[in-house]
């Protein structure tokens, strides 16, 4: 063999080498289909995978640097772990990792059946402890630049059980964006504890449905118990609140709370106890519920308040009924009854 021969063989293989090592810079597509898809497939749109966790596997694995965008198409989908994103790949605000309905509220031929079901199996109940409390999440999000749009989360049928379909613990993480989601929950059969709870500065949680949870959104602190910025709750409806419509820590003066519909709650807000005064600007809300705000623990309300946070109301309507569309086969199933109170508030999975 000459050595120009070798040479050029030589450079061939370091170009294999460096191609099989370098990230992938094309934008990333993955489609789920409880149905007809199967994990061993390439998760294409002709060949989906049969599950969530598979699809948070292959992103979690790639080390691309452009943005991630996982499908999922009709169903009802069991998750018996929690299904975990946390990779090295890098999102940003615009180059995000989003977890949609393959037909989203505001398509043309949508309709509530066709929302992507989610629920979980994990059972932690341990027969020795029967009264041992315990948690489990269905998707924990462990990266920045998240964006769940578009599903249905049902709840956890384990006994004693504190379920949250969608959790974010981490004071480095930043914006998620839970969007159209519905979760709907059974205190005596699918339970759900608290549908969203993150630490971290951006949770948005837009135009989503409530029933039947015990809280919707937890803006928590966390360990650290620090100050959170740029968190908001707007367009959601909450209905059957167990213990309260929302529930805040140290979230800063700037959280944003509007064009929300309360009712049939316990509590209004529910809030931890914190170390600085804090002032929440509240505008454009129905409010219905038995009591308006207290102190709150890991496992439920006190029954306490107390003068370090004030609520700057602005158009606030308290002690309205609320009329909610219940047919199940509705287009507006679970949104406000049009002409009624709350109609024109656009809260709602629409936009």
């Amino acid at each position: 063999m000459n050595v120009r021969r070798m040479l050029t063989l030589r450079i061939i293989f370091v170009c294999m080498i460096v191609g099989m090592l370098a990230p992938t810079l094309f934008a990333e597509t993955l489609y789920v289909d409880r149905i007809g898809g199967d994990d061993i497939s390439p998760g294409t749109k002709d060949k989906p995978l049969k599950s969530i966790d598979k699809a948070a596997t292959m992103v979690n694995r790639s080390n691309g640097s452009g943005p991630a965008t996982i499908k999922i198409l009709p169903g009802t989908y069991e998750i018996d772990r929690t299904v975990v994103f946390a990779n090295q790949r890098v999102f940003t605000e615009k180059k995000r990792l989003v977890i949609e309905a393959a037909i989203l509220p505001d398509d043309p031929g949508w309709k509530p059946e066709l929302m992507p079901r989610i629920f979980s199996s994990e059972n932690l109940y341990n027969p020795e402890k029967p009264n041992r409390v315990t948690g489990t999440y269905g998707l924990r999000i462990k990266v920045s630049h998240v964006t769940i749009r578009g599903l249905k989360f049902l709840g956890s049928a384990a006994p004693n059980n504190m379920y949250a379909p969608i959790e974010r613990i981490g004071s480095d993480l930043k914006d998620m964006l839970v969007t159209q989601c519905m979760f709907v929950g059974d205190n005596d059969s699918f339970n759900i504890y608290c549908p969203v709870i993150a630490t971290g500065d951006k949770l948005v949680v837009d135009h989503c449905i409530f029933h039947g949870c015990h809280a919707s959104a937890v803006f928590w602190d966390g360990l650290e118990r620090r100050i959170y910025k740029n968190n908001a709750m707007r367009y959601c409806i909450v209905d059957g609140g167990i213990i309260s419509g929302v529930w805040t820590c140290q979230t800063a003066d700037d959280f944003k709370f509007h064009n929300n519909v309360v009712t049939d709650t316990e509590f209004f807000w529910m809030r931890k106890r914190i170390d600085k005064p804090i002032k929440y600007e509240l505008r454009d809300c129905i409010v219905n519920s038995k009591n308006y705000s207290s102190y709150g623990i890991e496992t439920g309300p006190t029954g306490l308040t107390g003068p370090e946070v004030k609520y700057d109301e602005k158009n606030i309507i308290k002690e309205r009924h609320v009329v909610l569309v219940r047919d199940k086969k509705a287009r507006n199933y679970m949104h406000v009854t049009p002409g009624t109170p709350g109609s024109k508030l656009g809260a709602g999975l629409f936009k």
